[in-house]
């Protein structure tokens, strides 16, 4: 889960200016065009190895249809600009994990994240020990979900300690 640190950082630093100038390099992208699609996102250099940029692109495209309207860009945009707040970041963060939308992290939404960003190479059994391990070591009331607070008390917590809890 160490893929959030990477999110946190980069997305901490973006100005207002830097958001502008990442909305016009989009519409250009876009070719004229009134939606771009994910892949005119993966071309952009600060964004193509974001491991997050499919479940961002799912979060923000709110037809579903795969492609990005101005309104959903903006929505991005918008909500990358308030990334500069620590409490917006661990939303934001939440949102990422919380793939069907329920108001929880599951088992399964963390596997689903581990699989997509899985850059260590790890196998199948070793993402499903890591997504049993984060669950059982946060989960604070027992019932098998990660609540928002339970979900920021795992972003929280050191790097030692959460490896420590994941028996890493």
């Amino acid at each position: 889960m160490g893929n959030l640190q990477s999110l946190d950082n980069r997305s901490a630093g973006i100005s207002k200016v830097e958001l502008e100038r990442m909305e016009r390099r989009l519409k250009r992208l876009g070719r004229g065009e009134k939606e771009l699609a994910r892949s005119d996102f993966q071309m952009i250099p600060e964004l193509a190895g974001n491991p997050f940029l499919p479940r961002i692109f799912e979060m923000y495209d709110q037809d579903g249809d795969g492609y990005m309207n101005a309104a959903d860009l903006r929505a991005l945009l918008d909500s990358l600009t308030r990334l500069a707040n620590e409490e917006a970041r661990f939303q934001f963060a939440f949102r990422i994990y919380d793939a069907d939308d329920d108001g929880f992290v599951t088992r399964s939404d963390i596997l689903r994240q581990l699989q997509q960003t899985n850059r260590r190479g790890l196998s199948p059994p070793q993402l499903e020990q890591i997504a049993g391990s984060t669950v059982t070591a946060f989960d604070a009331d027992g019932d098998g979900l990660l609540s928002y607070p339970e979900f920021r008390a795992l972003l929280s917590a050191s790097s030692t300690e959460r490896n420590k809890a994941l028996n890493f």
